[in-house]
This record gives structure tokens, sequence and C-alpha cells, in this order.
């Protein structure tokens, strides 16, 4: 199954107006991001190279991702001048640098320019499928237990072990 290339426009207070942001439209204190909402597609924009994230970051993506629960294909009506914006960015970015011989890894260009071109301003639909949370890390300052075939083979191990130290100590003339 491929990846998800829906994202949302993400809109973020900043304490402090930085003026490379000011530039990317972050006119007022507020950043604007584009977030993937699927997770792994957020994880195949990290593993592509330097080269590719930084285009997708210059133009305004984040590589973080975000699930507003909207239905795929869907994006909201609202968010239609920033995502014009931010999809204009990345398309000068990509004919003015280009990617070609760049390791995308799982990330598909093609797929993700047949998204932008299928995907619909709604009115904020809700998908119909839950979406799915990742399990909570284990806390690792517990140790896990060892299982009883384990067990059975670290005692097995041992008595071998210690079977050949006594028949070594036993043939060298010393007993325990």
């Amino acid at each position: 199954m491929g990846l998800e290339y829906d994202f949302d426009i993400v809109k973020k207070a900043l304490d402090h107006t930085d003026p490379e942001l000011a530039k990317s439209g972050a006119a007022e204190g507020v950043e604007v991001r584009a977030l993937f909402r699927d997770i792994k597609t957020a994880d195949a924009l990290r593993g592509a190279s330097p080269k590719v994230r930084k285009m997708f970051q210059d133009a305004g993506f984040g590589l973080d991702a975000h699930d507003s629960g909207i239905a795929p294909g869907v994006y909201p009506s609202e968010d239609t001048p920033e995502r014009e914006r931010i999809l204009r960015a990345l398309f000068e970015n990509i004919k003015g640098r280009g990617v070609q011989g760049e390791y995308c890894g799982e990330f598909d260009f093609w797929q993700f320019l047949g998204h932008v071109k299928r995907a619909q301003p709604g009115n904020g639909v809700v998908r119909s499928a839950p979406v799915l949370q990742e399990p909570p890390q284990r806390d690792q300052a517990k140790p896990q237990k060892r299982a009883v075939p384990g067990r059975i083979g670290f005692a097995l191990g041992l008595a071998v072990i210690l079977f050949v130290v006594f028949k070594f100590l036993a043939a060298a003339g010393a007993s325990p």
C-alpha cells in the first residue's frame, strides 16, 4: 500500500518573529506550515536526501505529522490560499534546484503530484475509518522478564560451563 500524501495547513503562534519566516508567509508572529497527515509519509520525507528535505522545508512543509481527521483527498477551503502559496514555492524549488538523481526513498513525487491535482476543498468531512494510534512506548527502566525457554537455555548453558570447569579442575588435580 502506498503512502497517503494528504497534508494540512497548520498555523502556530510564534514568540518572536523570525525574518526568514516572515518571508515565507509567517507575518504577524504566526508560522504557517504544511504537515502531512500520515506519520509514514512524514517519515518517508525525513528519509529522503537532505536536498529534497530542504526543498520541502523552504517551501513551507514541516517534517512532523498532524492528523486533523479530515477525509483523504479533501482539505479545508479556508486553507486554499496558504496551500497554493506553499505548493507554488515547492514547485519553484523543484524547478530551480531539480530532484533528478536525488534519493527520495519511499517518497514518490509522481504520487504526491497526482494527489495534489486530485485534492478538493471541502467542509472538513471527518475521516470514516478511525485513525490508528501508535502503541505507547514501554517503560525502559523496568527490565523485561525472560521467557521460560530462555531461562531453561540459560540454566543449561551455565550447567555445561560449570561441568567443563569442574572436569578441568579434576584433571589438574584440584578438587573444589
